[in-house]
């Protein structure tokens, strides 16, 4: 299996990830930002959902991280929920497949470690990216196998969403991974401006995934709306 790091060198990631409630929600869109974010000076893509990511990949030359949406029972979002899902992923041709690395218990009654120790096991050819909300988790997925780290899951858990208060606390969290980790940390989640990234970076973050501030119009605008009180 090639290392995370031979297959995405270190920048900025764009996540093209839309929510179903944006206009934009339609895979040629989806592309669309994809193909910018290239011309752009991207490192890499990530996107969700076999349709985006089969347009992304028919339109786009640099690496595809992809990923499947899903659920816990409590509704709360699981990160390719099955291994059925995740063999998708692989047969399509990702270069690095995306995962709730959490120690959740998921539908099926396995955690995050044991779901990337069989998915390597299925396909070892192709690198996983841990989705992680704690330090502890981001162990574990480490020494289950997986490539890299991203922390796009702290405050996005019920175990973290009180912690996530300010982008400082995210880095935090990003400069005690990237201090004991030996693989790639990626710094994903609360980034809304180039200030952010460059934190983010200079807490040892390897690279930087930025999906809402670049590919969200909607959110966008409510942001510049509501600084001038519209």
């Amino acid at each position: 299996m090639k290392d995370f790091s031979d297959l995405i060198r270190p920048g900025l990631i764009v996540s093209c990830q839309l929510d179903e409630n944006e206009p934009l929600y339609t895979p040629q869109h989806c592309s669309l930002f994809a193909q910018a974010a290239e011309q752009g000076g991207a490192v890499g893509i990530r996107g969700e959902g076999i349709p985006n990511l089969q347009e992304i990949r028919a339109t786009t030359r640099i690496p595809l991280i992809g990923c499947i949406r899903g659920k816990f029972k409590d509704g709360w979002v699981l990160v390719t929920p099955d291994q059925t899902s995740h063999t998708r992923l692989a047969r399509m041709g990702m270069d690095v497949i995306a995962v709730d690395a959490t120690l959740r218990p998921r539908p099926d009654g396995t955690d995050g470690p044991a779901f990337i120790r069989e998915a390597l096991t299925r396909h070892p050819d192709v690198p996983i990216l841990a989705d992680i909300a704690t330090y502890d988790e981001a162990m574990r997925a480490a020494e289950a196998g997986a490539g890299a780290i991203s922390t796009v899951l702290f405050g996005r858990t019920k175990e973290t969403v009180e912690q996530a208060i300010s982008i400082e606390a995210h880095l935090e969290l990003v400069h005690s991974l990237a201090t004991a980790a030996t693989i790639p940390v990626l710094a994903e989640g609360f980034i809304w401006s180039t200030g952010d990234a460059a934190a983010a970076m200079e807490a040892g973050a390897y690279g930087v995934i930025v999906g809402g501030a670049i590919t969200r119009p909607r959110v966008i605008t409510q942001l510049f709306a509501e600084a001038v009180g519209g």
